[in-house]
């Protein structure tokens, strides 16, 4: 598979090249010109994805890497299906948030400081992002074998919708972008590893939880569609199914020490029962605190809108906790909820 990755760079990128090089990517540097001879360039090599920083100024062209992607997710002689990943200082990251016409060009978006720190987090995601791209254009856009599921009924027809759209468009990076937002990153059909430690009532730090996910029940729910190399997700339907023939107990009902005790005596372990965090008075955990990531109860929860989210994904919450000791937390809270926080304990 070609792993070529143009970088579009107009600092010293010799480090950051050799650092994703040493992890199995095979970068060629370019440092821009003028927009045109830019892009003349691109457009003559076989590359698999495009990594650019976004203030291009040095060069005599003095573009930004949104003015290329905007081009390039164009349909024309300059279309490239492939991913693109915008990179940069922090200082210039708010400029891009501030852009919303430039949000729907890039596949991830990551400060060069995150990127040194964590060199294999990115690069697998890359790849995962390359190997996704060629999933979709082989088996064009069957959304069953690309989620790696047989029937797709228990997955909301507005979500179908949208991908099928993209489908009849060819739009491979809509249709990527929308199941990475909609689907893997939200709570919903799919859960992470946090999300599946609280509605177990598990310590998600504690030894056994690995051994939990890793026997052959829990294994058999995961997800293992498009870019679940790069994010651990499980199938809820499934999880909640392997629960009922696990105990005749409802999982949203049980008090998280019940649950870990349930899956214990049938597994074997010596799982750990998630604390409650501070404030809280429930331990029927099914949500975690966006800022603490620790388990919630929803009742115990504030809706937290710091991002939009689908309607056929579940709301994000964080603890009371959270907006009493993280005051910048409560401008993304709801009225409602913030006069409770202001009025607590008054």
């Amino acid at each position: 598979m070609n792993k070529k990755i143009i970088y579009i760079e107009d600092q010293n990128a010799s480090t950051i090249q050799t650092e994703l090089t040493n992890r199995g990517l095979d970068i060629e540097v370019i440092s821009p010109s003028g927009f045109d001879e830019t892009l003349q360039s691109l457009n003559a090599k076989d590359f698999a994805a495009i990594i650019m920083d976004f203030r291009l100024t040095d060069g005599i062209g003095r573009v930004d890497a949104p003015t290329f992607a905007s081009t390039f997710r164009t349909v024309g002689d300059n279309h490239k299906q492939v991913p693109m990943v915008l990179i940069s200082n922090e200082e210039n990251l708010p400029f891009f948030s501030q852009d919303f016409t430039s949000q729907d060009l890039f596949d991830f978006v990551i400060s060069k400081d995150a990127l040194r720190e964590n060199y294999d987090k990115y690069s697998n995601r890359i790849k995962s992002l390359i190997d996704a791209y060629n999933s979709v254009s082989t088996v064009k856009f069957d959304t069953s074998k690309l989620l790696c599921i047989e029937s797709i009924q228990n997955i909301d027809y507005r979500f179908l919708s949208i991908l099928e759209n993209f489908k009849k468009k060819t739009d491979i990076y809509g249709y990527i972008r929308t199941v990475n937002n909609s689907l893997i990153r939200s709570i919903g059909a799919l859960i992470g590893r946090d999300v599946l430690a609280a509605r177990l009532g598990i310590d998600s730090e504690c030894e056994d939880f690995q051994k939990l996910l890793q026997s052959e029940d829990f294994v058999k729910c995961k997800y293992k569609g498009i870019l679940s190399s790069s994010y651990d997700r499980w199938w809820f339907s499934q999880i909640d199914s392997l629960w009922q023939t696990i105990s005749t107990r409802s999982l949203r009902r049980t008090p998280a020490n019940e649950r870990v005790e349930i899956l214990n005596q049938k597994f074997g372990l010596s799982l750990q029962v998630a604390a409650m965090l501070p404030e809280a008075t429930s331990s029927l955990f099914w949500t975690i605190c966006n800022f603490y990531k620790k388990p919630l109860d929803p009742f115990d929860g504030l809706r937290y809108n710091e991002r939009n989210f689908d309607d056929w994904s579940e709301p994000m919450y964080i603890s009371l906790y959270a907006a009493l000791e993280q005051p910048q937390l409560r401008d993304y809270i709801s009225p409602m909820d913030l006069y409770d926080v202001i009025n607590f304990k008054n």
